[in-house]
């Protein structure tokens, strides 16, 4: 793959620059069997899609679960005021930034991320300042997998898919990218990222 001159890198932020597990501080601080029904009835509905898209705030959101679901009201509380805790940076993978824009690679975001929590991170964490662009699904209205998304990546900052490796946790984000041209990662182990990097670029990343 080294061979198609990739000269822009495309990252996902969470579990992939990002922390983010729920389930396991939910494990750790509430029951087993109310981790898993916070799962489904809060991290995995389509409601949370529509935050992270813009479409409704995070105070909307967390208002709406807890008033469908008052039986949990003290758990899903407490998710609300720990959430912003949960995303801490992912440092063995910051740390390649700052080597691979050396190499003379563009870095650049394409994340769902809600509005709040991005401002959140993009203020708190050091290494936005290596990246050359962003868009953000709360931002831009538009959310991965879909397609348009990734039309708004390209148009905006003029990323041609045979030259930008996309890299993400997520499977069906991967697909889209690849669909499109992309060269890609489906990274389902942060703390393989460098070996993979460096696989697809076809030289060590160091």
């Amino acid at each position: 793959m080294g061979a198609k001159q990739i000269d822009t890198i495309v990252f996902d932020l969470g579990r992939v620059l990002i922390h983010w597990d729920p389930y396991g501080y939910m494990v750790e601080h509430f029951d087993e069997e109310v981790a898993k029904v916070l799962t489904e009835k809060v991290f995995s509905i389509e409601e949370w899609n529509l935050m992270d898209k813009g479409e409704i705030s995070e105070a909307q959101f967390w208002k709406m679960v807890e008033e469908r679901y008052p039986e949990y009201g003290e758990y899903i509380r407490h998710m609300k005021s720990a959430v912003l805790s949960l995303l801490k940076p992912i440092e063995e993978n910051a740390k390649l930034l700052p080597v691979l824009k050396k190499m003379g690679y563009r870095l650049l975001v394409l994340s769902n991320f809600s509005y709040k929590a991005f401002e959140h991170v993009y203020n708190t964490f050091e290494f936005f300042k290596y990246f050359d662009g962003m868009v953000i699904s709360s931002h831009v209205k538009k959310i991965k997998p879909n397609e348009d998304i990734f039309y708004e990546l390209m148009e905006r900052y003029g990323v041609v898919p045979m030259h930008s490796l996309f890299i993400d946790d997520r499977k069906d984000n991967i697909e889209t990218a690849s669909r499109l041209g992309f060269s890609v990662i489906h990274l389902t182990d942060y703390r393989v990222l460098k070996e993979e990097l460096e696989k697809v670029l076809g030289h060590p990343v160091e």
